[in-house]
This record gives structure tokens, C-alpha cells and sequence, in this order.
């Protein structure tokens, strides 16, 4: 709940009004649409790996996802007005996709990554790797579902549905987006899953840590050090967004660690990828320093290091996040002692 202030009388508050969707000319769709745009916000990277996006005309939920132990993620967003069938339809998925074999889950994954040889069980030990000790066996995926509903948060009668399967034993939760209108300014009050229940703290803006992408790519990385330059892609390059010039930008290389910093020295572009228009947005920077990750691995900060340096547990897992100034001024320090 959102609540006004009051400046005069320090000790009341005032609830400012929930809306719906057609209170503001919204329609389902368009939060679909904005939801789509900007997973990152929805699906934490260090606990679940991304493997489907709803198709057009296909039947299926909105975002598949696996996490570190193989276990299918199901998640919804609620499109119809509420009935006892909105959560039929989500058990619906978890029926067909529920019974899916390793080799389909591996197909989803090639036709959401658009590469026709990938590996499912290699794909996600670079994934996990930081967290797992090896590769998952075939049979070890999809052994369970969990499902995962995004709702309004005064649609009482599907949050009151989902409470009833809980009590019969589904895995199921709710995702609950609030819908705020002051003055002129619509709100969004929308918080992302998070299955592993970690306090999640966000950092102040300014220091920023870019993964670059060698799970999934082995060049990316390379035009990164070359063009000095950040890059995210595809679903996840809404977080280049947020980097604006002056800010310090670390290059994180999954596996082996940080590989460079410098400072951004314009503001965020776009450019085609792989024949796609504007998948690739990026952000230039002038490197202070960098190393080759193919012949100087040693030299790169461990992400151990710094979680010694700091007495922490970061993860690194996620492709754009902010940091604190504390954890840059650590990391340039560690730099330059290589």
C-alpha cells in the first residue's frame, strides 16, 4: 500500500487510491507488453534462467524458466477478468509443459536463443555454475513446476483461488502488481520474484557491473574489449538503459570475473544484432583499465575477492546492476594490485 505524508501532522497518513487497468485506459495487453520489455525487472538472473517466452497463436504461459536444480517455472500473467477459470488455465500449462521431456525443454530453449545446436545441460552449468558443481543429468529436469501468477492486487477472487491450491498442496504464489495514479503521474508498484527469498537491496546509481554475455555468446565479449563499449541484448538489454554518461562500468566475464572498468562517455544507443533491429543496446566507455580473459584469466578480480574485500555473499549472475561506491572503489583496488 502507498500512503501520502502529511508534512503538518507527522503522525497521519492518508492511502492514496488503487486503481485497475481501466481506470487508467490500460488493457491487459499493454502490461503484457511492458512486462515482456522488461523481464529483467520480473526474473531474478542470479535464480532463475530464462528458457521460453510466449509465441503469438501458441499454448502456453508468458515466461518459462529454470532454476539451479532444474525444477520448471511457470509464470502467468493474468489476462482474463476474474473467474474460477484463471487459475484452471494456468494448471492447464503446468499439465502439458509439466510432462515435457529434456529434449523439448531444449528445443524451447534453442528457439529462444535462436541457436539450433545449443545444449540444454551445458547452457545451464555456465549459468549456475557459480552456485552448482556440475552438470545436471538429463532426468534431473523438470522433475517439478512451480507456478507463479501475475495479478492485480485487488483481484481478491484469483488471489483467494490461489490461496485455496496452496492449502491443497500446489506450489503456487502470486505476483502483485499495484496500480497508482497522483496528479498526473501513474504509478506502478511492482516487485520482482524472488524464489530464493534473498533480501534484495538496490544500490545507488552511478557504479554498475555489465556481464558480457558468455554464456550465451563467444564473441560478445570481444567486441565489448575492442569497442569499449557495454552491451545487453535481446530481453535483457532494458538495463543498459539505466547507465548514463559519467557512471563507472565493470565488465564481468561468468567464470572468470572482472576484466574491466572504465567510464561512460556518452549516453546509451542501439544497433542491429544478428540481423534483429535495435536488440543490441550498448553504452561506450574509455576503459582505465582491462585485461584479455583468453591468456590473463589470473589477473582478473574473482568475484570471491571481492566478497572477501567486503564481507559479502553478491552474486554476479545478473547482466546489468548497480553497485555501491564501496564495492567500486574494492574492485578498483583489486584491479589495480593485479
Amino acid at each position: 500500500m502507498l500512503y501520502y505524508l502529511d508534512d503538518s501532522v507527522r503522525t497521519n497518513i492518508k492511502a492514496v487510491k488503487l486503481l485497475t487497468l481501466d481506470d487508467i485506459g490500460w488493457t491487459e495487453k499493454d502490461l503484457e507488453n511492458l512486462i515482456s520489455e522488461n523481464i529483467a525487472k520480473l526474473i531474478p538472473e542470479n535464480q532463475l534462467m530464462v528458457l521460453f517466452q510466449e509465441k503469438p497463436f501458441l499454448e502456453a504461459a508468458d515466461i518459462y524458466a529454470l532454476d539451479k536444480e532444474g525444477n520448471l517455472y511457470i509464470f502467468e500473467l493474468k489476462r482474463w477478468k476474474s473467474n474460477q477459470e484463471n487459475i484452471l488455465q494456468v494448471l492447464r500449462y503446468g499439465q502439458i509443459y509439466g510432462q515435457y521431456s529434456y529434449e523439448q525443454l531444449q528445443d524451447m530453449l534453442r528457439q529462444y536463443k535462436k541457436t539450433p545446436d545449443l545444449d540444454l545441460a551445458e547452457k545451464h552449468f555456465e549459468y549456475f555454475r557459480e552456485v552448482i558443481d556440475d552438470r545436471l543429468s538429463p532426468n534431473k529436469f523438470n522433475k517439478k513446476q512451480k507456478f507463479i501468477v501475475v495479478t492485480n492486487g485487488n483481484d481478491l477472487q484469483t488471489l483467494n483461488a490461489i490461496k485455496y491450491w496452496q492449502d491443497k498442496g500446489l506450489d503456487i504464489e502470486s505476483i502483485i502488481y499495484r496500480v497508482y495514479k497522483i496528479g498526473d503521474e501513474i504509478l506502478l508498484d511492482f516487485n520482482p520474484y524472488n524464489p530464493e527469498r534473498e533480501v534484495i537491496i538496490e544500490e545507488e546509481e552511478g557504479c554498475f557491473i555489465v556481464n558480457t554475455n558468455i554464456t550465451w555468446s563467444n564473441s560478445n565479449y570481444r567486441e565489448m574489449l575492442d569497442e569499449e563499449k557495454a552491451s545487453a541484448y535481446y530481453d535483457r538489454k532494458n538495463g543498459i538503459e539505466r547507465i548514463k554518461k559519467g557512471d563507472e562500468v565493470f565488465l564481468y566475464h561468468t567464470g572468470v570475473g572482472i576484466i574491466a572498468f572504465g567510464k561512460a562517455i556518452d549516453n546509451w544507443k542501439s544497433k542491429d544484432i544478428y540481423g534483429d533491429k535495435n536488440e543490441e543496446y550498448y553504452i561506450k566507455l574509455r576503459f582505465d583499465w582491462k585485461i584479455d580473459p583468453d591468456v590473463e584469466a589470473d589477473r582478473a578480480v574473482k568475484a570471491w575477492e571481492i566478497n572477501n574485500e567486503l564481507k559479502s555473499g553478491h552474486r554476479f549472475r545478473q547482466t546489468v546492476f548497480s553497485i555501491s561506491k564501496e564495492m567500486a572503489e574494492v574492485i578498483k583496488k583489486l584491479c589495480r594490485l593485479k
